[in-house]
């Protein structure tokens, strides 16, 4: 369990807070009044239930900590909308599930997750309904660009820590707090400065799981169109790199670091196909061998016995034999 010591505000440094400000029935007010100046979003209500937000707001220099209860609706941001904001990062933990649509994915979030967003992207966020309950947003704007906070950081990351949520919640509880005054010096307010430090600690701590993961999947993408391929005469690593808009540099890397070169891959996909081709025994080898690639009949009889222990027509005969092994006990049960 991750254990996050509190850090607060250093001595002179400004904290606001502006206390709760309470909208029924006022929708397009909360648009132009609340979301468009300090989320640089529009909301749309997703429900016939009348509108109702509770917002609130805190500012230390130019962070914002934000607030939302609200019935259920869409945050959709634009980068069109009103005027372009600066350079900054977002952090945003939810209290209720909801969807997150950006860059053409949809990233569902359960309650209690948080994520890590370049403040420059264009997202919807999807607040959904929950019987009873208004949906819980807390909101972080950072004044600082999401790459010079987080270097390699994705458009959208994911933050699966409890710990972090729940200090991203104690971290708006008191910077929203319902006094309504600036503060100075308050000693229960955790700095924003040690927050991004747990969050950097946090991503730099699975940036290796992450590049991995992309690989992984690069790599098993990689063989089920080598295995599509097998019988055509254009496969080769050539043309595999320019399929999947890679380096051939960079597609040998990937199999050395993964396990087994591509051109053992390869052999190993091929050797593979031909055997279930032998053991159906539908096929010549001499058919097999051109189906499959492999030129020289001497290279693949070795081969094929390395991987299965056995000669190929040995593959096939066995097939053939179990056939009639399969139809001799067959006619004896008639």
């Amino acid at each position: 369990m991750m254990v996050i010591p509190l850090q607060t505000a250093s001595a002179g440094q400004r904290v606001t807070t502006s206390g709760s400000m309470l909208y029924e029935g006022g929708v397009d007010y909360f648009r132009s009044q609340f979301c468009q100046p300090l989320l640089h979003a529009d909301f749309v209500p997703t429900t016939d239930v009348p509108f109702r937000v509770t917002a609130k707001l805190g500012i230390v220099d130019d962070h914002r900590s934000l607030r939302l209860y609200c019935t259920p609706g869409i945050l959709r941001r634009r980068g069109a909308l009103g005027s372009p904001a600066p350079a900054h990062c977002l952090v945003i933990a939810t209290g209720n599930s909801c969807a997150l649509l950006i860059k053409d994915q949809t990233v569902r979030l359960k309650p209690g997750a948080a994520v890590v967003l370049d403040g420059s992207c264009d997202f919807d966020l999807v607040l959904e309904k929950e019987s009873g309950r208004s949906c819980l947003l807390d909101w972080l704007h950072i004044s600082q660009s999401a790459e010079a906070l987080f270097p390699g950081l994705e458009a959208l990351t994911v933050i699966n820590s409890e710990a972090i949520t729940t200090y991203i919640r104690f971290h708006n509880e008191l910077m929203t707090s319902d006094q309504g005054a600036e503060l100075t010096a308050i000693p229960e307010v955790p700095s924003f400065n040690h927050l991004v430090e747990i969050i950097r600690a946090y991503l730099l701590g699975m940036a290796p799981s992450r590049t991995h993961d992309r690989d992984r999947l690069l790599h098993d993408q990689i063989k089920m169109h080598i295995t599509e391929n097998l019988s055509s005469r254009d496969l080769s690593p050539e043309s595999i790199a320019r399929h999947f808009e890679i380096s051939p540099r960079k597609l040998y890397g990937l199999f050395e670091r993964l396990g087994a070169s591509l051109r053992e891959t390869i052999i190993t996909l091929r050797l593979e196909a031909a055997h279930r081709d032998l053991e159906q025994g539908r096929k010549k080898v001499a058919t097999i061998l051109l189906d499959y690639g492999f030129s020289n009949a001497s290279t693949f009889y070795r081969l094929y016995k390395k991987q299965f222990g056995r000669p190929p027509r040995s593959g096939r005969g066995t097939a053939a034999a179990a056939g009639k092994r399969s139809e001799a006990s067959a006619a004896d049960d008639r």
